[in-house]
Protein backbone atom coordinates (compact mmCIF):
# COMPACT_ATOMS: atom_id res chain seq x y z
CA UNK A 1 0.00 0.00 0.00
CA UNK A 2 1.29 3.38 -1.20
CA UNK A 3 0.51 7.04 -0.64
CA UNK A 4 -0.53 8.47 -3.76
CA UNK A 5 1.02 12.38 -2.36
CA UNK A 6 3.96 11.23 -0.45
CA UNK A 7 2.63 13.43 2.85
CA UNK A 8 2.47 10.68 5.19
CA UNK A 9 5.36 12.09 7.48
CA UNK A 10 6.93 15.25 7.73
CA UNK A 11 10.70 14.56 6.37
CA UNK A 12 11.10 17.94 5.85
CA UNK A 13 12.06 20.75 7.79
CA UNK A 14 10.30 21.11 10.44
CA UNK A 15 6.82 23.05 10.05
CA UNK A 16 6.88 27.14 11.00
CA UNK A 17 3.64 26.45 13.14
CA UNK A 18 5.63 24.47 15.49
CA UNK A 19 7.98 27.06 16.65
CA UNK A 20 8.59 27.29 19.86
CA UNK A 21 6.51 24.37 20.72
CA UNK A 22 9.56 21.78 20.64
CA UNK A 23 12.32 21.24 23.35
CA UNK A 24 15.51 22.17 21.48
CA UNK A 25 17.61 18.93 21.62
CA UNK A 26 14.78 17.08 19.94
CA UNK A 27 14.84 19.98 17.34
CA UNK A 28 18.55 19.02 16.83
CA UNK A 29 18.41 15.61 16.83
CA UNK A 30 15.40 15.83 14.24
CA UNK A 31 17.40 17.98 12.15
CA UNK A 32 20.54 16.49 11.82
CA UNK A 33 18.60 12.92 11.28
CA UNK A 34 15.69 13.19 10.07
CA UNK A 35 14.59 16.44 8.25
CA UNK A 36 16.83 16.03 5.05
CA UNK A 37 15.29 12.87 4.34
CA UNK A 38 14.08 12.76 0.80
CA UNK A 39 10.10 12.41 0.12
CA UNK A 40 8.82 9.03 -0.99
CA UNK A 41 5.47 7.11 -1.49
CA UNK A 42 4.54 4.94 1.56
CA UNK A 43 5.29 1.39 0.74
CA UNK A 44 3.79 -0.70 4.23
CA UNK A 45 6.01 -3.89 3.32
CA UNK A 46 9.18 -1.24 3.15
CA UNK A 47 7.71 0.84 6.40
CA UNK A 48 7.57 -2.52 8.57
CA UNK A 49 10.51 -3.46 7.16
CA UNK A 50 12.37 -0.34 9.10
CA UNK A 51 9.77 0.85 11.48
CA UNK A 52 11.46 -1.30 14.91
CA UNK A 53 15.02 0.74 13.90
CA UNK A 54 13.30 3.97 12.87
CA UNK A 55 13.93 6.36 16.17
CA UNK A 56 17.29 4.12 16.36
CA UNK A 57 19.39 7.34 16.04
CA UNK A 58 17.80 8.55 19.27
CA UNK A 59 17.98 5.22 21.33
CA UNK A 60 20.00 4.80 24.56
CA UNK A 61 21.54 1.48 25.74
CA UNK A 62 19.54 -1.16 27.58
CA UNK A 63 20.67 -2.98 30.50
CA UNK A 64 21.01 -6.59 30.31
CA UNK A 65 18.48 -8.80 32.17
CA UNK A 66 18.81 -12.28 33.45
CA UNK A 67 17.20 -13.99 30.79
CA UNK A 68 15.76 -13.04 27.23
CA UNK A 69 13.47 -16.05 24.99
CA UNK A 70 11.03 -16.48 22.88
CA UNK A 71 7.98 -18.37 23.44
CA UNK A 72 4.35 -18.96 21.66
CA UNK A 73 0.65 -18.87 22.76
CA UNK A 74 -2.32 -20.80 21.41
CA UNK A 75 -5.19 -18.59 20.48
CA UNK A 76 -8.24 -20.44 19.68
CA UNK A 77 -9.82 -17.84 16.93
CA UNK A 78 -12.52 -20.21 15.73
CA UNK A 79 -10.82 -21.51 12.99
CA UNK A 80 -9.63 -25.43 12.74
CA UNK A 81 -6.23 -24.34 13.32
CA UNK A 82 -4.25 -23.12 16.14
CA UNK A 83 -2.97 -19.85 15.53
CA UNK A 84 -0.14 -18.97 17.95
CA UNK A 85 0.92 -15.25 18.66
CA UNK A 86 4.48 -14.92 19.10
CA UNK A 87 5.78 -13.33 22.36
CA UNK A 88 8.94 -12.52 24.34
CA UNK A 89 10.02 -13.04 27.53
CA UNK A 90 12.56 -11.36 29.86
CA UNK A 91 12.93 -12.43 33.18
CA UNK A 92 15.27 -10.31 35.55
CA UNK A 93 18.71 -11.39 37.40
CA UNK A 94 16.81 -12.74 40.63
CA UNK A 95 14.74 -15.68 42.03
CA UNK A 96 11.57 -16.74 40.82
CA UNK A 97 8.50 -16.64 40.31
CA UNK A 98 8.00 -12.85 39.31
CA UNK A 99 5.50 -10.42 38.92
CA UNK A 100 4.90 -9.81 35.11
CA UNK A 101 4.14 -6.69 32.97
CA UNK A 102 2.73 -7.76 29.68
CA UNK A 103 3.86 -5.03 27.09
CA UNK A 104 1.49 -4.33 23.26
CA UNK A 105 3.64 -2.33 21.28
CA UNK A 106 2.79 0.60 18.95
CA UNK A 107 2.65 0.75 15.77
CA UNK A 108 -0.74 2.33 14.40
CA UNK A 109 -2.53 -1.54 14.44
CA UNK A 110 -0.78 -1.88 11.29
CA UNK A 111 3.14 -2.18 11.96
CA UNK A 112 5.60 -3.22 14.87
CA UNK A 113 7.40 -6.12 16.20
CA UNK A 114 8.91 -7.63 19.19
CA UNK A 115 11.56 -5.50 18.10
CA UNK A 116 10.06 -2.26 18.72
CA UNK A 117 10.09 -1.59 21.82
CA UNK A 118 12.79 -4.02 23.43
CA UNK A 119 14.74 -1.20 24.84
CA UNK A 120 11.82 -0.36 27.29
CA UNK A 121 11.24 -4.14 28.14
CA UNK A 122 14.91 -4.08 28.92
CA UNK A 123 14.65 -1.21 31.06
CA UNK A 124 11.52 -2.34 33.20
CA UNK A 125 12.36 -6.14 33.79
CA UNK A 126 15.55 -4.80 35.20
CA UNK A 127 14.11 -1.43 36.77
CA UNK A 128 11.03 -3.29 38.15
CA UNK A 129 12.31 -6.68 38.50
CA UNK A 130 9.87 -8.27 36.94
CA UNK A 131 8.90 -10.50 33.93
CA UNK A 132 8.17 -8.48 30.80
CA UNK A 133 5.90 -10.36 28.32
CA UNK A 134 6.09 -8.65 24.76
CA UNK A 135 3.13 -9.66 22.87
CA UNK A 136 4.04 -9.54 18.88
CA UNK A 137 -0.52 -9.56 18.42
CA UNK A 138 -1.69 -9.32 14.86
CA UNK A 139 -1.59 -6.80 12.54
CA UNK A 140 -4.14 -4.84 9.73
CA UNK A 141 -4.71 -4.68 7.12
CA UNK A 142 -4.23 -8.70 6.99
CA UNK A 143 -6.26 -9.30 10.31
CA UNK A 144 -9.55 -7.23 10.74
CA UNK A 145 -9.48 -4.42 13.54
CA UNK A 146 -9.93 -4.68 16.46
CA UNK A 147 -7.37 -8.14 15.84
CA UNK A 148 -4.57 -6.17 18.42
CA UNK A 149 -7.23 -5.61 21.00
CA UNK A 150 -8.66 -9.32 21.00
CA UNK A 151 -5.10 -10.97 20.44
CA UNK A 152 -4.13 -8.53 23.62
CA UNK A 153 -7.08 -10.16 25.78
CA UNK A 154 -6.53 -13.64 24.30
CA UNK A 155 -2.57 -13.46 25.56
CA UNK A 156 -3.56 -11.82 28.90
CA UNK A 157 -6.03 -14.76 29.73
CA UNK A 158 -3.20 -17.39 28.88
CA UNK A 159 -0.82 -15.88 30.48
CA UNK A 160 -3.20 -15.57 34.16
CA UNK A 161 -4.55 -19.15 33.63
CA UNK A 162 -0.88 -20.44 32.77
CA UNK A 163 1.63 -18.08 33.35
CA UNK A 164 2.81 -19.83 36.63
CA UNK A 165 3.72 -23.10 35.36
CA UNK A 166 5.07 -21.64 31.63
CA UNK A 167 6.86 -18.56 32.50
CA UNK A 168 7.27 -18.68 36.15
CA UNK A 169 5.14 -15.57 37.49
CA UNK A 170 2.67 -14.50 39.77
CA UNK A 171 -1.01 -14.81 38.06
CA UNK A 172 -2.24 -12.38 40.76
CA UNK A 173 0.32 -9.86 40.16
CA UNK A 174 -0.14 -8.56 36.41
CA UNK A 175 0.65 -4.88 34.95
CA UNK A 176 -0.40 -4.21 31.50
CA UNK A 177 1.08 -1.06 28.80
CA UNK A 178 2.36 -0.07 25.66
CA UNK A 179 2.81 3.08 23.39
CA UNK A 180 0.43 4.37 21.28
CA UNK A 181 -1.78 1.51 19.76
CA UNK A 182 -0.36 -0.47 22.63
CA UNK A 183 -1.36 1.43 24.88
CA UNK A 184 -4.87 1.62 23.87
CA UNK A 185 -4.60 -2.24 23.68
CA UNK A 186 -3.62 -1.93 27.58
CA UNK A 187 -5.98 0.17 28.20
CA UNK A 188 -8.64 -1.76 26.85
CA UNK A 189 -8.01 -4.69 28.42
CA UNK A 190 -8.52 -3.17 31.61
CA UNK A 191 -12.22 -3.19 30.90
CA UNK A 192 -12.17 -6.80 29.66
CA UNK A 193 -10.36 -8.19 32.38
CA UNK A 194 -12.78 -6.66 34.78
CA UNK A 195 -15.40 -7.64 33.01
CA UNK A 196 -13.99 -11.24 32.36
CA UNK A 197 -16.42 -14.32 32.90
CA UNK A 198 -16.93 -16.25 35.13
CA UNK A 199 -14.03 -14.33 37.21
CA UNK A 200 -12.61 -11.11 36.53
CA UNK A 201 -9.06 -10.62 36.21
CA UNK A 202 -6.91 -9.04 38.53
CA UNK A 203 -4.73 -6.53 37.14
CA UNK A 204 -2.94 -3.86 39.46
CA UNK A 205 -1.57 -1.29 37.14
CA UNK A 206 -2.02 -0.07 33.47
CA UNK A 207 0.81 1.97 32.31
CA UNK A 208 -0.13 3.48 28.83
CA UNK A 209 2.35 6.21 26.52
CA UNK A 210 1.01 8.57 24.59
CA UNK A 211 -2.31 6.39 23.74
CA UNK A 212 -4.45 6.61 20.87
CA UNK A 213 -8.15 7.12 22.50
CA UNK A 214 -10.43 8.61 20.35
CA UNK A 215 -12.11 7.46 16.58
CA UNK A 216 -10.00 9.40 13.91
CA UNK A 217 -12.68 8.67 10.92
CA UNK A 218 -15.06 10.73 12.70
CA UNK A 219 -13.41 14.05 11.28
CA UNK A 220 -12.37 15.02 7.67
CA UNK A 221 -9.78 17.60 9.03
CA UNK A 222 -7.28 18.34 11.76
CA UNK A 223 -9.96 21.53 12.87
CA UNK A 224 -12.90 19.44 12.99
CA UNK A 225 -11.33 17.41 15.47
CA UNK A 226 -12.55 18.95 19.37
CA UNK A 227 -9.69 18.23 20.71
CA UNK A 228 -7.03 21.52 20.67
CA UNK A 229 -3.58 19.24 19.70
CA UNK A 230 -5.25 18.18 17.23
CA UNK A 231 -4.76 21.47 15.47
CA UNK A 232 -2.14 22.53 17.17
CA UNK A 233 0.10 19.39 16.42
CA UNK A 234 -1.58 19.43 12.75
CA UNK A 235 2.29 19.57 11.16
CA UNK A 236 3.84 17.75 14.37
CA UNK A 237 7.39 16.31 13.22
CA UNK A 238 7.11 12.19 13.83
CA UNK A 239 2.98 12.06 14.11
CA UNK A 240 0.99 14.58 12.26
CA UNK A 241 -2.50 14.52 10.67
CA UNK A 242 -1.60 13.22 7.61
CA UNK A 243 0.32 10.39 9.03
CA UNK A 244 -2.80 9.69 11.42
CA UNK A 245 -5.20 9.78 8.53
CA UNK A 246 -3.18 6.89 6.47
CA UNK A 247 -3.18 5.05 9.78
CA UNK A 248 -6.61 5.21 10.54
CA UNK A 249 -7.81 4.31 6.77
CA UNK A 250 -5.38 1.09 6.42
CA UNK A 251 -7.42 0.14 10.18
CA UNK A 252 -10.52 0.71 8.63
CA UNK A 253 -9.34 -1.52 4.75
CA UNK A 254 -9.02 -4.13 6.93
CA UNK A 255 -12.82 -4.41 7.54
CA UNK A 256 -14.07 -7.11 4.93
CA UNK A 257 -17.54 -4.45 4.10
CA UNK A 258 -20.14 -5.39 2.23
CA UNK A 259 -20.36 -2.82 -0.94
CA UNK A 260 -24.41 -1.96 0.82
CA UNK A 261 -23.84 0.89 3.31
CA UNK A 262 -26.16 -0.86 5.36
CA UNK A 263 -23.75 -3.73 5.54
CA UNK A 264 -20.92 -0.95 5.97
CA UNK A 265 -22.12 0.24 8.90
CA UNK A 266 -23.14 -2.80 10.95
CA UNK A 267 -19.45 -4.03 10.01
CA UNK A 268 -17.99 -0.55 11.93
CA UNK A 269 -21.11 -1.32 14.80
CA UNK A 270 -19.19 -4.73 15.78
CA UNK A 271 -16.35 -2.97 16.93
CA UNK A 272 -17.61 -0.42 19.03
CA UNK A 273 -16.34 1.52 21.49
CA UNK A 274 -12.98 -0.64 21.03
CA UNK A 275 -12.59 2.30 17.71
CA UNK A 276 -13.48 4.92 20.71
CA UNK A 277 -12.20 4.01 24.38
CA UNK A 278 -14.23 7.36 25.33
CA UNK A 279 -17.21 5.94 24.45
CA UNK A 280 -16.43 2.58 26.63
CA UNK A 281 -19.73 1.55 28.64
CA UNK A 282 -18.14 1.74 32.18
CA UNK A 283 -15.18 3.57 34.08
CA UNK A 284 -15.51 2.34 37.46
CA UNK A 285 -13.53 -0.51 39.02
CA UNK A 286 -10.84 -0.17 36.77
CA UNK A 287 -6.70 -0.50 38.05
CA UNK A 288 -4.69 1.85 38.51
CA UNK A 289 -3.74 3.93 35.79
CA UNK A 290 -0.47 6.00 34.68
CA UNK A 291 -1.26 8.04 31.26
CA UNK A 292 1.74 9.87 30.01
CA UNK A 293 1.15 12.28 27.12
CA UNK A 294 3.78 14.28 25.10
CA UNK A 295 2.99 18.34 24.68
CA UNK A 296 4.13 18.21 20.61
CA UNK A 297 1.22 15.20 20.28
CA UNK A 298 -1.88 15.57 18.40
CA UNK A 299 -3.00 12.94 20.46
CA UNK A 300 -2.12 14.58 23.59
CA UNK A 301 -5.39 15.72 24.63
CA UNK A 302 -7.56 12.91 23.73
CA UNK A 303 -5.45 10.59 26.61
CA UNK A 304 -5.42 13.58 28.84
CA UNK A 305 -9.80 13.30 28.33
CA UNK A 306 -9.46 9.56 29.31
CA UNK A 307 -7.69 9.56 31.86
CA UNK A 308 -10.15 12.79 33.25
CA UNK A 309 -12.54 10.14 32.45
CA UNK A 310 -11.11 7.71 34.99
CA UNK A 311 -11.01 10.29 37.71
CA UNK A 312 -14.52 11.09 37.42
CA UNK A 313 -15.09 7.62 38.08
CA UNK A 314 -13.08 6.83 40.84
CA UNK A 315 -10.44 5.13 39.47
CA UNK A 316 -6.79 6.58 40.92
CA UNK A 317 -4.81 7.93 38.16
CA UNK A 318 -1.07 9.19 37.67
CA UNK A 319 -1.08 11.69 34.63
CA UNK A 320 2.20 13.76 33.04
CA UNK A 321 2.79 15.99 30.14
CA UNK A 322 6.12 15.71 28.83
CA UNK A 323 6.75 19.21 27.42
CA UNK A 324 8.63 20.04 24.05
CA UNK A 325 8.46 16.41 22.29
CA UNK A 326 6.21 14.20 19.82
CA UNK A 327 4.70 11.65 19.80
CA UNK A 328 7.31 8.22 19.90
CA UNK A 329 9.65 10.76 22.01
CA UNK A 330 10.38 7.24 24.64
CA UNK A 331 12.55 5.66 21.95
CA UNK A 332 15.28 8.29 22.22
CA UNK A 333 16.29 7.79 25.73
CA UNK A 334 19.85 8.74 24.44
CA UNK A 335 19.57 12.11 24.03
CA UNK A 336 15.67 13.62 25.80
CA UNK A 337 15.52 13.70 29.42
CA UNK A 338 12.03 13.23 28.99
CA UNK A 339 12.52 9.82 27.22
CA UNK A 340 14.69 8.44 30.50
CA UNK A 341 12.23 10.22 32.75
CA UNK A 342 9.30 8.56 31.00
CA UNK A 343 11.13 4.86 30.95
CA UNK A 344 12.39 5.36 35.03
CA UNK A 345 8.79 6.69 36.11
CA UNK A 346 7.08 3.76 34.14
CA UNK A 347 9.15 1.19 35.51
CA UNK A 348 9.10 3.17 39.40
CA UNK A 349 4.97 2.28 39.14
CA UNK A 350 5.38 -0.70 37.94
CA UNK A 351 7.78 -1.75 40.69
CA UNK A 352 5.57 -0.39 43.28
CA UNK A 353 2.05 -1.47 42.01
CA UNK A 354 3.70 -5.52 42.05
CA UNK A 355 6.15 -5.33 44.80
CA UNK A 356 4.64 -3.18 47.41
Amino acid sequence: MASSDGKHEALQPIHPSMAGKLDPVFEKLYNDNVANTPLEPIDLALLRSKYSVLYSYGTGPAPDVGHIYDEQIPLDDGTDTTTRLNVRVYEPDSEGPWPVHIDYHGGGWGLGDLDTESHICRHICQKANVVVIDVDYRLVPEHAFPVGITDGFAALKHIHARGAQRFNIKPDSISLGGVSAGACIALALAHLARDNEPTPIPIRLVAAGTPVVDDLSQYSSASDSPFPSMRENEWAPTLNWARLAWFDKLKWSSLLLPADPAGHRAAREKVAWFANLLRAPNFRNLPKTVIYTAGADPLRDEGERYANLLVENGVEVTMKRFPGVPHPFMHMDKHLWQAREFIDKTAREIRIALHE
